[in-house]
């Protein structure tokens, strides 16, 4: 296997060297990003990555970056990419992006006039999306004096992109923070991501959804690149690269040991890595998250939610924040359908152990809130 992917390094060399369209199967693709791994992709197609940005950028390849209901994070996300040259690389394209009201220096009329004269070959979208009679909500340009909605653009630029939709961080890809429910049971601007924005659309391009809050910058470099060299990444049911997303972010925690074992941290006083414990009394949601978060992890491969002494908030999962929340809250069951590859790994004796501590855990729970309302009386 070790030599095949050489052979597809040498063949991707070869062709960005002799200024070919470099051309990789899906099949192949996915084979390297089985075998080495997403951070080993990085670090081993370093150099390809930065070849197809840079040659995006000569063959005139134009990016349109919307930004829907969102603070901006995953922009910043984007511009703290981990390796210096892939940085360098979007810091060189970044003047170039067609569209990107962060990042670009025209404004005004001259910047929306792009939106109108020409076609993206790639579409990214960050943050939510507001519709019914919220839609005005989010609105840039203006058409006889009348405000163009974030629903209009999509629906004009959609059909006109010619690589790929990208949806980058929590917000873009499923709704995020801003489609979660108030009090009265409703998002308060019927945001919805692209994933609820597409169903039954069905774009000429793939589709592709890289959750997170923010997103994770090296990720999107990888999709972008595999876009560009003529690749789909093979994408499971909620449209995110199964590289990324295909094991649970608890079966691959550091901390994963301290589970089996029941040693748990029982406030955040003692939740560093010290300790030897496990995050999952502290609302910890690793078990209900599919991501490779502890696998590539942040900051240059340096640290992770967990390793920091902070549970995971489940950032990653289609449903958050509401399937997510309370934060920081114990679970007092075991999601059994979401954590299956967890289930099928544990011996007899550890699922007897976690079965006891989470009954134990739902007796104390009904226990206390019978007092309280004993106590309301």
């Amino acid at each position: 296997m070790r030599k095949q992917i050489y052979q597809y390094q040498e063949s991707i060399m070869k062709n960005i060297e002799e200024g070919g369209c470099v051309r990789l199967s899906r099949r192949e693709f996915n084979k390297i990003l089985a075998t080495i791994g997403a951070s080993g992709f990085l670090t081993t197609y370093k150099s390809e990555i930065v070849s197809a940005l840079e040659q995006a950028k000569e063959n005139d390849v134009k990016i349109f970056w919307l930004q829907g209901q969102s603070d901006s994070a995953c922009t910043v996300s984007l511009l703290q990419a981990s390796d210096p040259d892939l940085y360098d690389a979007v810091e060189e394209l970044k003047v170039n992006i067609a569209f990107h009201p962060t990042v670009m220096p025209s404004f005004g009329d001259e910047a929306v006039k792009v939106l109108e004269e020409y076609d993206p070959d790639v579409l990214v979208l960050e943050g939510s999306i507001p519709t019914g009679d919220m839609e005005v909500a989010c609105t840039f340009g203006e058409r006889n004096g009348k405000e163009v909605t974030l629903v209009q653009w999509l629906n004009e630029l959609i059909p006109r992109t010619k690589i790929a939709i990208v949806g980058f961080g929590s917000c873009a890809t499923y709704g995020g923070i801003p489609s979660g429910k108030d009090f009265t049971g409703k998002s308060p601007t019927n945001a919805v991501g692209l994933y609820q924005f597409l169903n039954g659309k069905q774009p000429s391009v793939p589709a592709i959804m890289i959750p997170g809050c923010p997103g994770h910058p090296d990720w999107l470099l990888t999709v972008l690149a595999a876009a560009l060299l003529g690749v789909a990444p093979d994408l499971d049911e909620y449209g995110r690269p199964e590289v990324f997303f295909s094991s649970l972010i608890h079966d691959n925690c550091v901390r994963r040991g301290y589970y089996d074992e029941g040693w748990f941290a029982e406030s955040f006083e003692k939740s560093d890595m010290r300790y030897n414990t496990c995050l999952f009394k502290l609302g910890c949601r690793g078990p209900m998250t599919i991501s490779a978060c502890s696998e590539t992890k942040w900051n240059g491969g340096v640290n992770v939610c967990m390793n920091a002494g902070a549970p995971c908030i489940g950032c990653m999962h289609p449903g958050f924040p509401d399937e997510t929340s309370p934060f920081f809250k114990e679970q007092s069951r075991l999601e059994i359908d979401t954590t299956k590859t967890l289930f099928s790994t544990l011996t007899g004796a550890v699922l007897v152990g976690a079965g006891a501590y989470i009954a134990m855990h739902a007796y104390r729970e009904h226990k206390l809130n019978k007092e309280r309302k004993e106590e309301e009386k």
